[in-house]
């Protein structure tokens, strides 16, 4: 073969080697191009802010002067348990709410009779009758039974209904 043949066909390869290169690089650098965006800046935001009047006491953020020294020990030990009161008087004793409810009365021969119930059992009461070794009945009235709460030595009255 000559050697004029071979050079021929590359010739022709290399331009086409360097034209498809030139297209390829062509196409990848128009894709480099930065697109240009569009940045929205919100100025009013920051200046509305700016605008609105502070909640802080400026005064307060202010350091103290030498002679003022400080209420409180910033090592110590916090708690977030409420607060505790001082010891208060302790309340009078109080007697329980009376276990009885008024059931009725009875006047049979011009001698009248009172009941009360405790839980499912009735009992009659008379002035002076003890009510098992808490309680003792000490008057009953039209308006009222006066007992006394025994352990305590407290008075105690159930009103009775009209």
């Amino acid at each position: 073969m000559s050697l004029s043949l071979l050079k021929r066909p590359l010739a022709r390869r290399a331009a086409l080697a360097i034209v498809a290169l030139a297209a390829a690089a062509g196409a990848v650098t128009g894709r480099e191009k930065p697109a240009i965006e569009l940045v929205e800046t919100r100025p009013a935001r920051i200046e509305a802010a700016a605008a609105a009047p502070l909640d802080i006491d400026l005064d307060k953020l202010r350091s103290r002067g030498e002679g003022e020294a400080l209420q409180r020990d910033p090592f110590a030990r916090l708690s977030f348990a409420p607060p505790q009161q001082a010891a208060a008087v302790p309340a009078a004793p109080a007697a329980p709410p009376l276990p009885f409810r008024y059931f009725g009365r009875l006047t049979e021969n011009g001698k009248t009779e009172v009941f009360v119930m405790r839980g499912d059992e009735l009992i009659s009461v008379a002035p002076g009758r003890k009510i098992g070794a808490q309680y003792r009945v000490d008057s009953i009235g039209e308006q009222a039974i006066a007992f006394t709460y025994l352990p305590m030595k407290l008075k105690q009255s159930m009103e009775l209904p009209n």
